[in-house]
């Protein structure tokens, strides 16, 4: 039972499963029957890149592989008998995630994306706001 954390509230986690795998996701925690689950969404793993540029000079990096690559699903039910531990990412790790998962998948952008509107974040015009505050102030005087 996971009880160190807030339930049905969405997270981008760390899972390290009993299989050794280390899953990157952004997850809820719910209870059903009195099991606790993790649903994972868009579940990832860490992929490192070792590559040799000369003699001595070696790059290294990460990056991001589907958990399941052959899956078409987006949503993996985990339980918590299956997690040794979990924690939450980094900032920085949630951005890269997020550019992996909206790169993967050019049907996702609208998690991101909002259609611009020329009314959005329009309130009205400062000289009707200005006649506004003067003839409230005024009415207090």
């Amino acid at each position: 039972m996971i009880n160190y954390t807030k339930k049905d509230e969405d997270f981008h986690g760390i899972f390290k499963l009993v299989s050794g795998e280390e899953v990157l996701a952004k997850a809820v925690i719910t209870e059903d029957n009195g099991d606790c689950l993790v649903f994972l969404q868009d579940p990832v793993c860490i992929h490192a890149i070792t590559k040799e540029i000369s003699d001595q000079k070696v790059m290294r990096g990460m990056g991001f592989t589907k958990w399941m690559p052959m899956s078409d699903e987006e949503f993996f039910i985990v339980r918590d008998r299956d997690i040794i531990t979990m924690g939450t990412m980094s900032k920085p790790i949630v951005l890269m995630y997020e550019a992996f998962i909206l790169g993967d998948d050019p049907t996702k952008t609208h998690r991101r994306k909002s259609k611009l509107d020329d009314n959005k974040g329009y309130l009205g015009k400062i000289e009707d706001a200005r006649l506004k505050f003067e003839k409230l102030f005024r009415g207090w005087s």
